[in-house]
């Protein structure tokens, strides 16, 4: 493993900070965008204001139910969890230039074979999207973004755009690596 769960922020630390920023008058909203009984997806949306009709910030997330650990009895819950941490860190509350939270890195931890950095399968057959190399940057998910906007996609249809272009129906914008951003905005353009 090439790096340290101790290197990352815990979603609970961030939303201390986001509380203590922005008070009772912000809200985080999620929504379950997925679920089939041994998956789901989440959408988490940050608004800084209560008063906002646009979130300042969104950020997806996808578990799988597994045999052991804490995704046998509360896979929904941490995935839920995720995508606020995702979320929060879209809107600048990531300390030290690490996107992802420990829950984020140690499900990568647990996905991971160490010796081959392949993916192990999920108890169903499927696998979880943890691909190699470096991260995309918050730049590549911006334009990702932008060019969406421009092409009047939603986060919805642009999930899905990435899920085919990708063909991996576990993809999320947020956790794309380097290389798979290009690739989505090379379709984009």
């Amino acid at each position: 493993m090439a790096f340290n769960l101790t290197d990352y922020e815990t979603v609970e630390d961030r939303l201390v900070r986001f509380w203590a920023e922005h008070g009772p008058g912000a809200r985080v909203e999620t929504t379950m965008m997925s679920y089939d009984g041994d998956s789901c997806v989440f959408r988490a949306e940050i608004y800084f204001k209560n008063t906002e009709t646009v979130p300042t910030a969104t950020g997806y997330a996808q578990e799988i139910r597994s045999d052991r650990g804490v995704n046998a009895t509360s896979f929904v819950e941490n995935c839920e969890t995720s995508a606020i941490g995702r979320a929060l860190a879209n809107c600048g509350y990531a300390t030290h230039g690490k996107r992802p939270s420990r829950e984020e890195m140690a499900k990568v931890s647990r996905t991971e074979n160490p010796n081959t950095g392949h993916v192990s399968p999920t108890p169903s057959g499927a696998s979880e999207h943890v691909p190699r190399g470096a991260f995309a940057t918050p730049k590549q998910i911006g334009y990702i973004k932008k060019l969406a906007k421009d092409a009047a996609l939603d986060d919805l249809r642009l999930l899905e755009l990435i899920h085919r272009e990708l063909n991996d129906d576990s993809a999320v914008l947020e956790l794309l690596k380097s290389h798979e951003a290009s690739k989505i905005i090379e379709v984009l353009k």
